[in-house]
C-alpha cells in the first residue's frame, strides 16, 4: 500500500469504521458523526509504538443535553480486547453508549508512523483493532486514570495472548507431576479448553517467584496470591492433602471478564520438600 496522507487515512477509515457494527451501534451515527469519529481514530492511530497501544480520550462537543466523551484505542488485533476494555470502563462506573470495532490492515514505518490503511480488507499489512467508544463524560483526572488503567489492562491482554501456548505447555507439565487420578484428570479437562489460561508462575517458599507467564509477568496493585495464602497452601500439601488446590484470588481479572481469578495450585516437589 502506498503512503497515505492523514486526510486519505481518515477517508479510508470512515469507509471501514462501521462495517462490522451492530445496527444498535449505528443509532444517531450518521455520515457527519462517522466522519468525526474517523478523524479522531485516524489521528490516534497516526503513531503507535510496536507492541504498545495508542489511546486517546476527548470530550464530544455538546450537541445534545448529554455530556459525553469519546475514546479511541489502537492495538494489534488479538482476542479479549473489547470485553476487557468494556470491563475496565465498567469498573469506573462509566456508562458506554457506543462501541465500534473495525479490524483493518495497516502498514507502518519502523518508528510506528501510520503509512496506509487497507481500503477493502484484502490487502497487505498487519491487522490492527481500531476501537471507538462513546461514553458518559468524566473529568480530566478520571480520564487520565482511565487511560492508565486501560494501558495496564491491554498489557495483561497482550501477555495472556502472547504466552498462551507456553501456559498450555506449563499446565501439561503440571499434570505430569501429579499421580494418576481425579486431580490430574481435572487439570487435563482444563487443558482441553475448559479454562481460559491467563497466567502461570512457580512460587518458592521464600516468597520469590520464577517462570512467570501471562499476566503473572506484570505488576498488579493486588497480588495474584498473597504471601500468607502461599504459606497456607504449602501447609495444605505438607499435610498430605490432594492436589490441585482450587482457590479464588483477591485480584479481579483484567482480561475478558472482571471477576476474581480462579487459581489452580499444585505442589512442586524437590525431594520431599514442597
Amino acid at each position: 500500500m502506498a503512503n497515505q496522507s492523514l486526510k486519505t487515512l481518515t477517508e479510508t477509515l470512515a469507509g471501514r469504521l462501521t462495517e462490522r457494527a451492530l445496527p444498535g451501534e449505528l443509532k444517531d451515527f450518521g455520515p457527519s458523526e462517522v466522519a468525526q469519529a474517523a478523524a479522531f481514530v485516524a489521528a490516534t492511530a497516526a503513531h503507535r509504538s510496536d507492541g504498545a497501544p495508542a489511546i486517546a480520550i476527548e470530550p464530544i462537543s455538546a450537541d445534545d443535553t448529554r455530556r459525553r466523551m469519546r475514546l479511541a484505542i489502537i492495538n494489534d488485533d488479538m482476542p479479549f480486547l473489547v470485553d476487557s476494555i468494556a470491563a475496565a470502563i465498567g469498573v469506573q462506573d462509566i456508562a458506554v453508549d457506543r462501541i465500534i470495532h473495525p479490524v483493518v490492515r495497516t502498514t507502518r514505518a519502523p518508528d510506528g508512523t501510520l503509512h496506509a490503511i487497507d481500503a477493502d480488507g484484502h490487502g497487505a499489512g498487519r491487522p490492527e483493532s481500531m476501537i471507538y467508544l462513546e461514553m458518559e463524560r468524566a473529568d480530566a483526572r478520571d480520564r487520565r486514570g482511565l487511560i492508565e488503567d486501560l494501558t495496564a489492562v491491554l498489557a495483561d491482554v497482550r501477555a495472556a495472548v502472547t504466552d498462551w501456548r507456553a501456559m498450555q505447555a506449563a499446565l501439561d507439565d503440571d499434570i505430569a507431576m501429579l499421580p494418576e487420578g481425579e486431580g490430574a484428570a481435572l487439570l487435563q479437562w482444563f487443558l482441553n479448553g475448559h479454562l481460559t489460561l491467563l497466567g502461570h508462575q512457580i512460587w518458592h517458599r521464600d516468597g520469590s517467584g520464577r517462570a512467570a507467564l501471562g499476566i503473572a509477568r506484570n505488576e498488579h496493585r493486588v497480588p495474584i496470591l498473597a504471601a500468607a495464602s502461599r504459606a497456607l497452601a504449602i501447609e495444605w500439601f505438607e499435610a498430605g492433602n490432594d492436589s490441585p488446590l482450587l482457590l479464588k484470588s483477591n485480584l479481579i481479572s483484567t482480561v475478558h471478564r472482571a471477576v476474581p481469578l480462579d487459581l489452580v495450585v499444585v505442589p512442586v516437589m524437590e525431594g520431599t520438600t514442597v
